[in-house]
């Protein structure tokens, strides 16, 4: 008996760390290259026997009834084709990882409220050439990096599932939440003008922008220590997170690093 206790601790160890997970990276909307047909049939190849939705609780109560059906005519790639899936496959467990409330976070520290109003007037400062010189560079560069991420949207899943979209996202979100950021805090004219926020106070477009960086790292850490969790709890189980493919690289990344004995794989490994 002491025998068998013992192969059983030193096999187990080895089980855990062969657990799967796929984070494939999305368009949320319909493109000419990938809609919920796409990300259906790629779902068919992996053969998942859990699914985690980048979705709140409170969003994925809305999307899914008991039996995963939807319940009303969502417009976004991953709920469509989970739900698909799940009717083909009802073994298949859906779930979410998503920051709770997150939309409630963003309302309660200005987020949404400023982002159109922070977007036009960086603009309109670049555009009138009102800016530094460094401040100018910083702006042309992010809106550069913008323009060839949002590309990928009408590009092949494989496309905007590799290192090079990888590398392409972690340098566009350095630059919004890093570079921009910068520009923001040393241009006097974001902190004279404000939005109100859920909470009943007001807060400056310079410090609601500041809440955006903050809250691009905390929702992602967040994410990825929820996916780890789930991965935990299911040992044996092949997972696919189904993400926003510019959420893909800090989620890689983070996940790797909170557990170590997790191998990843890409969809078109299968």
């Amino acid at each position: 008996m002491r025998g068998i206790i013992t192969l059983i601790a030193l096999i187990f160890p080895a089980y855990l760390f062969s657990q799967e997970l796929t984070i494939i990276g999305n368009a949320h909307l319909a493109s000419k290259s990938f809609n919920a047909d796409t990300l259906f049939t790629i779902l068919e190849k992996v053969k998942p026997d859990i699914i985690l939705l980048e979705l709140d609780s409170g969003l994925f109560s809305k999307t899914f009834d008991e039996k995963f059906e939807l319940k009303y005519k969502s417009k976004e790639n991953e709920p469509i084709a989970t739900a698909r899936y799940i009717k083909l496959h009802p073994l298949t467990i859906a779930s979410h990882f998503d920051y709770e409330n997150r939309d409630t976070y963003r309302l309660q520290h200005g987020i949404k409220q400023s982002q159109n109003l922070t977007g036009k007037l960086l603009d309109s400062l670049y555009q009138k050439k009102l800016l530094r010189k460094r401040q100018t560079k910083i702006v042309k560069k992010y809106y550069s990096l913008t323009e060839e991420l949002n590309a990928y949207v009408d590009k092949p899943a494989f496309n905007f599932n590799s290192y090079e979209l990888d590398k392409l996202a972690k340098r566009k979100q350095f630059y919004q939440h890093r570079k921009i950021t910068k520009v923001i805090n040393q241009r006097s004219e974001f902190s004279k003008l404000f939005v109100p926020t859920t909470l009943g106070t007001k807060v400056s477009l310079r410090n609601a922008y500041c809440s955006l960086s903050h809250f691009w790292d905390l929702r992602n850490k967040t994410m990825a220590k929820n996916i780890v969790a789930i991965v935990k709890q299911n040992p044996g189980k092949r997972i696919v997170v189904l993400t926003g493919f510019s959420h893909r690289y800090f989620l890689k990344r983070e996940i790797s690093r909170q557990y170590k004995g997790i191998k990843l794989h890409e969809f078109y490994e299968y």
